[in-house]
Formats: C-alpha cells, structure tokens, sequence
C-alpha cells in the first residue's frame, strides 16, 4: 500500500492543544532544519512513500471575529512557509518524496511553474504539488480584493493548472539542453517555445524559465470535497485524498471517484485521511489517548471549527436554536447535527459543545487508527480491503513522538505482514514512478 505521513509547519498539527505536551518538541521544533531533517531520516528509514506538508494562506479569525483566538491557542499558527522545509529535507534522504500545499487563488501559474520545477530539480524528482483553491475567509494577507466564489475559485484552479501544465511539458523540447562548451551553445533556443494565453484570470505569453526536471510536472494532488471538486481531482489530478466515515459510504465514494477519471481517460491513486494512536500494549495505547484527551485545546478546537465552516458559535447565546443559524451557514453545520441527541430542539450551545469536545479514540473509531500495532494494522488491512484504496495519508498524534511510534511500532508490523515495503525499490526513483510504477515519470493528462 501507498502511504504519506500528513503534517504542517505549525505547533500543533491537526491536533489542537497539543503541542503544551512536555515531551513533545514540536512546539519549537517546527521552525528548526534539524527537526525537519530529523523527521525526513525517520520516514525514510521506515520506507514511507512521501512527508505531505499541508499549510494555510492566512489565520483564522471567524471565532468570536477576532485572530485573538487562532493566535492564543496555535491553532494553524503560527506558521512558517513549508516550501523551504523540503530542500533541507531532500538534503539528508535520497528515496523519500515530498508534497506541499500551494493555492491557485492566491499565487500566479508562472512562479507556480517556476517554484515547482525548482523543488523537482533539488529533490531529484521527489515533489508533488497538493493542489488546494483556498477558503476565501483568509484571503485579507493577499492583495485578492475582489472575493472568487467557490465555482469561480475552481474556474480558476483550472487555467492555473492547465497554464501550469503547459509550462512544464510544452515549452522545452526534450533535447533542448545543449551544454556545448566548445560552441558556447546551453540551449538550442528553437526548441523553447513561448507558452500563450488569455483569459478572464492569466495572460502569459512566455516560455518557461527553468529547464525541464526529472518530472516536468510534480505529482498533482488534490482532495476536493464538492461535485465541482471531485470532477477537478478527476480531470487533473492524480493522488486523490479522501476522508472516509464508514466502509460502505467510502467504497461507494472510491468507485465514484475512479469513475469519473475514467471519464476523463486518467487512473487515480485514493489515500484515505486518518489520524493515529499506536501503543506497544494496550496499556501503552491507552495512557496516550489518555494525553491526547487531556491537552487537547476545547478553545482552540472551536476556533478551528469556527474557522473550517465559517460559523461564529461566539456570536450566539447558548440557548440560540440551530435553525436561527443564517440559512447560507447552516449547511456547514448539517453534517454534524445528525451525530447530536435529538430528543429536543438543538441549540448552539449543543453544537459548541460537540465541536469543543475530540472524539475518544477507541479500536473502531472513523477518523482515528488507535491501539496496538497488531490492532492498528488490522484496521488498516479492513479498510483497504473493504473500501478499495490505495493507502493512507497519516497524521500521527503528538506530532514528533507520533511520528516515532509510527516508524518504530507500526510500520514493523506492516512490512512483517508484507503490506508495506522494506526497501525502496532502484527503478522507481521518482516520486510519480512511486505512485505509477517504473518508467511513469511524465503526468498523463486528460484525454477528454
């Protein structure tokens, strides 16, 4: 199976709170080379396919209209810049691939294109580009004045990949690099061609500046939730992330997504998103959920819940019913409300609660891989099997302990059960060829 570890530059990854953990260095160690270097030699010794560095365009402030909270609880912040982390990671491994977040609201395709082809040159073709059109309710950092609605985002997510595209695979002829000391010829300049362009969102009439890479184009990911999403990740990407609630819902959800690549003439990888507790005993496991519970931040979890639907649980008395919610943020909150007792009318004061509160790890939890090894592997071998995935995007709990507990406890028992590799195979020595197979260093584009 394929599998990436998921994390962020920040505090506290995915799990608010914690990062106040005594034994846990993240909360300083996330702006030092040496712990990136460190995390990238781990999962490289372990046989893990790829470090993904999430990120965020912005801070939050929805929660009680204010930044104050994102700031007091690091919740997505602060941050640094992940794109940097990835040079210095690549330094110290030779297998290991990297992906990182980029938006295509926020950025231009040409220094896109230009950044892209940078890492793929440094990592030696380890690169993926995770392919997100950003949450419009951060946008104020970045001289977006005009807000792009969600279709419009995607209209736009588009042009940019398909320019991006185009920039990597068109505008240099194979052979256009020359490097003839004898003639002072480097480039063969009637094999680089000027990519052109016009649109309502990008006018470029340029070649692209940095000569091809291993990959031309990094691995393109993408984890879009709406029907315009999906066909998004259909048409142009080719590792799709999902999050999956139940074994049923997620094969029909992994069928659905693999058919309408198909559509386009494309195959996709599916990696399954889940978070992770593994103890060496049951005890072990048990005393770590235990942490997690405890310093685990109710503040900071509402501000990110607040930040994720744009609902202001702040901005309401407790005793607010639901539907007073203004109609346009109610369907964030939908999903949820079927987990709620409804005995009586809901309230805000019921929703704060919930969303303030992280689910108990237990053997059988969604959105949770917990308990021993054996019991870990055994879920992941039921969801692979039962779902049709690929593999896993991991975000291990207690960022930097979690990470070791995953190379040291569950990963031995995954390679001992022949699901995972233990060496990394010389034929595959791109991040693409990792996903694909030997010889799939070039992106396949839709055919439709």
């Amino acid at each position: 199976m394929l599998l990436n570890v998921l994390t962020q530059c920040i505090p506290s990854p995915f799990f608010e709170g914690l990062w106040r953990h005594p034994e846990d260095p993240s909360a300083e160690g996330y702006r030092s080379l040496a712990y990136w270097a460190e995390t990238a030699r781990m999962l490289e010794d372990s046989c893990v396919d790829a470090l993904f560095l999430a990120d965020i365009h912005g801070t939050f402030n929805v929660y009680r209209d204010s930044y104050a909270p994102a700031l007091r609880h690091a919740v997505q912040a602060p941050t640094i810049d992940p794109a940097f982390v990835i040079p210095a990671a690549a330094a110290v491994t030779r297998h290991l691939g990297f992906a990182v977040t980029y938006s295509t609201t926020f950025h231009e395709p040409y220094s896109a294109a230009r950044m892209f082809s940078t890492l793929d040159h440094l990592t030696n073709g380890r690169i993926g580009w995770n392919i997100v059109t950003s949450d419009m309710r951060v946008a104020r950092g970045t001289g977006l004045t005009k807000p792009l609605a969600h279709d419009d985002r995607y209209e736009r997510a588009d042009e940019f990949v398909d320019l991006a595209v185009r920039l990597w695979e068109d505008s240099w002829e194979d052979g256009a690099v020359v490097r003839d000391r004898e003639t002072d010829l480097f480039v063969d300049a009637g094999k680089v061609h000027a990519i052109r362009h016009s649109s309502r969102f990008f006018d470029v009439d340029v070649p692209h500046q940095t000569e091809p890479s291993p990959q031309r184009t990094p691995v393109l990911y993408q984890a879009g939730a709406s029907p315009r999403g999906r066909t998004f990740a259909a048409r142009r990407a080719e590792v799709c992330f999902v999050t999956l609630s139940s074994f049923a819902s997620g094969r029909e959800e992994v069928s659905r997504v693999r058919e309408e690549a198909a559509s386009f003439g494309r195959e996709l990888r599916v990696l399954h998103g889940t978070g992770l507790i593994v103890g060496r005993d049951t005890a072990d496991a048990q005393s770590k959920a235990d942490e997690y519970l405890r310093w685990a931040s109710h503040e900071g979890l509402t501000t990110k819940w607040c930040g994720w639907s744009g609902v202001d649980l702040g901005a309401y008395a407790d005793d607010t019913p639901i539907e007073s919610i203004p109609p346009e943020n109610l369907y964030s909150v939908r999903k949820f409300l079927g987990e709620l007792p409804a005995q009586r009318q809901l309230t805000v004061g019921d929703l704060r609660e919930y969303v303030a509160v992280p689910r108990r790890p237990n053997r059988f939890g969604k959105l949770m891989l917990f308990g021993t090894a054996v019991q870990v592997a055994d879920r992941m071998e039921e969801w692979l099997a039962r779902t049709g995935i690929d593999g896993f995007n991991i975000s291990p709990a207690f960022a930097a302990r979690g990470v070791r507990d995953l190379c040291e406890l569950l990963i031995p028992e995954l390679q001992r059960r022949g699901l995972m590799r233990s060496s990394y195979p010389d034929d595959e020595p791109t991040l693409r060829e990792r996903y694909f197979g030997p010889g799939n260093r070039r992106y396949a584009r839709s055919k439709v």
